[in-house]
């Protein structure tokens, strides 16, 4: 919970001005953050393909920061469709995460197209496919987690739960996200799943704000208690990554600094109760 961290989304705006995604990494070490996730269509000058996936940058980056700790990050539409770790692209996943895992190597998948159908057709698919892909991944030394996105949490949870237990080497983890709850219309269950999900199988927290479906460009009020959140997480004794996640603008430095700001208050605030 000491540790800050921060999603490449964050810079979209520096991004596309041209700014070079090695020169903000820098600056987020600067600033004490020791995790990054370098997330698929925010990672600019660096953007990976299977021609040109840039793996001698990501790793010359992750070496220059070995104190911190990198992840990638795709979107994979793993309730949607067949797959198996063949496929192209998330071979191309593996090949990064490796790259910029500094012997750490994690990666992180999210289904933004599938709707709940979709994902109630082809749940016991999905869940064979998510557990051979978490065991393959496993021989090659990286973590596996998927986050939750659009669908509901009575879809998500019984696939994570399932595919992990069927999963020989368990190597299959949650990227936890209360704010996505209201991308999912399910706003009103962050506080329940929060106090009652099991911290142990999270790999990572993502701090952003929402209100009715939208995602926040700062931490400001909203359907998200992060000081109820932080407050849940230390009793835990959470101490994997946090990484902020909000949408990005020209604010952002602003942004991040009063995060950074805000996190610490209500982490101090957490230790004293």
């Amino acid at each position: 919970m000491l540790n800050t961290g921060i999603v490449s989304n964050c810079w979209n705006f520096y991004l596309h001005n041209g700014v070079p995604l090695k020169d903000l990494v820098a600056h987020a070490a600067d600033l004490q953050m020791r995790d990054v996730e370098f997330r698929q269509g925010s990672l600019g000058d660096l953007e990976p393909t299977h021609n040109t996936p840039h793996l001698d940058s990501f790793k010359a980056i992750a070496q220059a920061h070995y104190n911190c700790r990198f992840d990638y990050a795709m979107s994979f539409p793993f309730f949607g469709e067949s797959f198996d770790s063949s496929t192209c692209s998330l071979q191309l996943g593996r090949d990064v995460a490796l790259a910029c895992g500094n012997g750490d190597a994690h990666l992180r998948l999210v289904d933004v197209t599938s709707d709940n159908t979709t994902a109630a057709d082809h749940f016991e698919r999905t869940v064979c496919s998510l557990a051979e892909l978490a065991d393959d991944l496993y021989e090659y030394g990286i973590r596996l987690s998927v986050e939750h996105s659009f669908q509901s949490w009575d879809l998500f949870w019984p696939l994570f739960d399932q595919a992990k237990s069927r999963s020989s080497s368990s190597n299959l983890w949650i990227c936890f996200d209360p704010a996505n709850f209201s991308l999912a219309g399910e706003a009103d269950r962050i506080d329940q799943v929060v106090r009652n999900i099991e911290k142990t199988v999270i790999s990572m927290l993502h701090v952003k704000q929402a209100n009715r479906g939208t995602i926040e460009t700062e931490l400001c009020e909203g359907e998200v208690l992060w000081p109820d959140v932080v407050q849940q997480f230390h009793a835990a004794a959470y101490s994997g990554p946090m990484m902020f996640e909000f949408i990005s603008s020209p604010e952002i430095e602003r942004v991040t600094l009063e995060s950074l700001r805000l996190w610490r208050t209500w982490l101090l605030e957490a230790m004293e109760n």
